[in-house]
């Protein structure tokens, strides 16, 4: 049987949505249900179009870097392969960390003068699940034929590096928007998967240059 939960926000969670994210989110936190139904198309772009199209300039960097590093590319063609692996990593293992802060600053557990703590238990979090999974990746590149040892170490390098900034970057985004006064639901997500997305291909290909010596 399904459920809705349609349950009224308390006092004091409205307090805190006013205190982190300020007064235009406490009220959108207290009428969500009911604006979001009123809204036309029109007022949800013009909310969020504007941070997009910003958002759509900084991805182009992405594909600059694949740009500076297309003879690299053409050379060993098989790190092409692991390129979406690294950009999807990334923008996940990011994203957990942004909503379990969001999530953290609108129940009041931290506030921005928790940031230390913040960056040392997501880059920390960050670096343990992406050696994981490189770990698998190098493994699996020993029983896969069309990817070399040399390339699944790369991963292997890679990925936790990767985590850790990602996680960073998804971890203090959201405090940096609440101490600006911006609505960090709207604005961290994208800002770090747009960052990560670039940064993490310039590591992939900086970490490929060392280990494979091109």
């Amino acid at each position: 049987m399904v459920t809705l939960d349609v349950s009224v926000p308390s006092p004091r969670s409205l307090e805190k949505a006013r205190l982190f994210f300020g007064e235009d989110a406490a009220a959108a936190a207290h009428e969500e249900k009911e604006d979001y139904r009123r809204d036309s198309i029109v007022q949800l772009v013009k909310a969020r179009g504007g941070w997009l199209a910003v958002f759509f300039v900084g991805l182009m960097l992405a594909a600059l870097v694949v740009e500076a590093f297309e003879s690299m590319l053409r050379e060993h063609v098989e790190l092409s392969f692991m390129l979406p692996l690294i950009i999807g990593h990334g923008g996940n293992t990011g994203s957990q960390s942004n909503a379990t802060i969001i999530r953290s600053l609108a129940l009041g557990h931290i506030k921005p003068a928790d940031w230390l703590t913040v960056v040392w238990k997501e880059c920390v979090a960050g670096t343990w699940m992406g050696g994981a999974l490189g770990l698998v990746i190098l493994g699996f590149s020993y029983i896969w034929s069309g990817m070399s040892a040399q390339v699944g170490l790369v991963v292997a390098i890679s990925l936790p590096i990767v985590s850790c900034w990602a996680n960073l970057l998804g971890g203090l985004f959201p405090l940096l928007s609440v101490q600006m006064g911006l609505n960090p639901a709207v604005t961290s997500a994208p800002l770090m998967t747009t960052c990560v997305d670039s940064t993490g291909l310039l590591i992939y290909f900086l970490v490929a240059k060392v280990v494979m010596g091109i």
